[in-house]
């Protein structure tokens, strides 16, 4: 198969006999043999020349599109072999709003250590995927791999600091029902927040409806309406002052942040002091 991609990509058995650092009657036999097994002729050899039969183009295309991924999958399998390389997947809000701003401190303080971000809206398979570790936001109910919790999450009301009229004074939660809201597709929503804050049927039906958290936060930005924020999401554009929370009464999540990864490679030492600096960032 390989002798006869080789000399279908360059159309000469000289040229793929020279590519595979093998004799032009080589090349002419393995593709004789691989032709007796299909049963099919591959090539049509006219004079010194040959030209690809329809079955022969469309075995070549095919193999090399297969030759191509494994190609790929060996330079990455080569790639990942190096032990100060991490992949690290999470949920893009999760790698917009905190970790991607924090890497660059990361790097200066551990410049060996090489980090692959994966972004998926889904928990990750760690075999199929190949990632090492995963910031995953949840129940922390993994029983199968090593997990340490990181941070527990409060909800709170923002909004752009010149989206509210001035003027404005926001003495209680039905205060806000006058505004224009943002919707998060995620467990907690303003539903939950009104009823924790004693309102139990409130009128949430204006507004829009976003289905990824780090949307949410920029929408709150550029000022289309009031949100609910996610701490950990937000920390940063509150200290920015990009954001402010009009009502400071927030409620606590059901859910926090994780740090998961198969349990046999918990110890690794690259593994460990992610770990450590990545509690340390969540801690401040």
């Amino acid at each position: 198969m390989r002798a006869f991609e080789s000399a279908a990509r360059h159309m000469s058995f000289t040229h793929a006999a020279q590519e595979l650092c093998v004799t032009q009657a080589a090349i002419s036999h393995q593709i004789k043999a691989l032709e007796q097994y299909i049963d099919k002729p591959l090539f049509r050899r006219i004079n010194r020349t040959v030209k690809l039969t329809k079955t022969g183009k469309y075995y070549a295309a095919q193999l090399h599109d297969a030759f191509d991924i494994l190609h790929k999958a060996t330079a990455e399998i080569t790639m990942r072999s190096v032990d100060n390389v991490l992949s690290i997947s999470t949920f893009d809000s999760i790698a917009s709003a905190f970790l991607m701003p924090r890497l660059d401190n990361l790097h200066k303080t551990y410049p060996k250590l090489a980090i692959h971000v994966i972004t998926s809206d889904r928990f990750c398979d760690f075999v199929r995927d190949d990632i090492d570790l995963e910031i995953r936001y949840g129940d922390g109910n993994w029983p199968q791999y090593h997990v340490t919790k990181l941070a527990d999450e409060q909800i709170i009301p923002i909004c752009s600091p010149t989206f509210l009229p001035k003027g404005t004074k926001i003495k209680t939660a039905a205060d806000l029902l006058q505004f224009r809201i943002i919707h998060d597709i995620m467990k907690t929503d303003w539903q939950d927040w009104f009823s924790a804050n004693g309102i139990k049927d409130a009128d949430i039906q204006n507004g829009y409806t976003i289905n990824h958290s780090h949307l949410v936060v920029q929408a709150a930005i550029n000022g289309e309406g009031i949100a609910l924020g996610r701490s950990l999401l937000i920390q940063d554009a509150i200290k920015q002052q990009a954001l402010i929370k009009p009502f400071n009464v927030p409620i606590e999540s059901e859910y926090a942040y994780y740090l998961v990864c198969p349990k046999d490679i918990a110890d690794d030492e690259w593994v460990t002091i992610f770990r450590t600096w990545l509690e340390k960032e969540m801690a401040q």
